[in-house]
């Protein structure tokens, strides 16, 4: 939560998250699936049952003194204090279909279905989010050698909205011929600053960044 709430407090309006399942199917929010640099190298998300992830301390890798005891999140949680003040790009982390189905679930209880794009490395299970719900936004996370007319074109023909290159990969040339096919491009996996900027000088919609107050001194410098 500390997270989303710093995320906030920057002006950030869109937020990316990685769910999964837990043992007892509850949505959680947690981007690895084995919990080795959390501290717990013995311990798999989809093998604990809810509440035992939620009794973990999710923070003090991090930093103790200022995020010890932080808690793991559920998709609930985080919808039900944040709401419509977001929109939330959710990566799918597993094939199953019945996660994604979950996901569409929760949107709905919510009301978010404008709020939110799915998103997820997985053509079929963006493929079968298009199926049970045409009218959600989805974008395909492309892996690195990826990034190419005939992906581009597959995406486009699946009817996505976002299709998303690593950002090392992104060139002017190539999105822009993305965009005559998809609304937007969002570029992942950025590492530093010389990501951000061939992103930016690539006219890319959007990044997944980690430091979104880079992005913003970026900005002003440039001005």
């Amino acid at each position: 939560m500390a997270a989303f709430r710093l995320a906030e407090r920057m002006g950030v309006g869109e937020v990316e998250l990685d769910v999964q399942f837990s043992k007892d199917r509850k949505i959680v929010i947690c981007h690895d699936r084995i919990l080795s640099r959390f501290g717990y190298p013995d311990l798999c998300v989809p093998e604990l049952m809810l509440d035992e992830l939620l009794a973990l301390d999710m923070g003090s890798w991090f930093s103790p003194h200022l995020y010890g005891g932080e808690r793991m999140l559920t998709l609930d949680a985080l919808l039900s204090v944040f709401w419509n003040r977001f929109v939330y790009h959710i990566e799918i982390k597993s094939p199953e279909k019945e996660l994604s189905e979950a996901v569409i679930d929760a949107l709905r209880t919510h009301r978010l279905w404008d709020r939110a794009i799915l998103t997820s490395f997985y053509f079929d299970v963006l493929d079968g989010v298009r199926a049970l719900a045409p009218e959600l936004r989805v974008g395909w996370l492309l892996r690195e050698g990826e990034w190419a007319l005939p992906n581009i074109q597959r995406a486009a023909a699946a009817g996505f909205y976002q299709i998303c290159p690593p950002a090392i990969e992104v060139e002017r040339e190539v999105v822009v011929t993305a965009h005559r096919h998809v609304s937007e491009v969002r570029a992942h996996s950025v590492k530093g600053m010389t990501e951000i900027r061939k992103a930016i000088e690539a006219r890319c919609d959007g990044l997944t960044i980690n430091w979104p107050d880079w992005l913003i001194h970026e900005g002003t410098e440039k001005k």
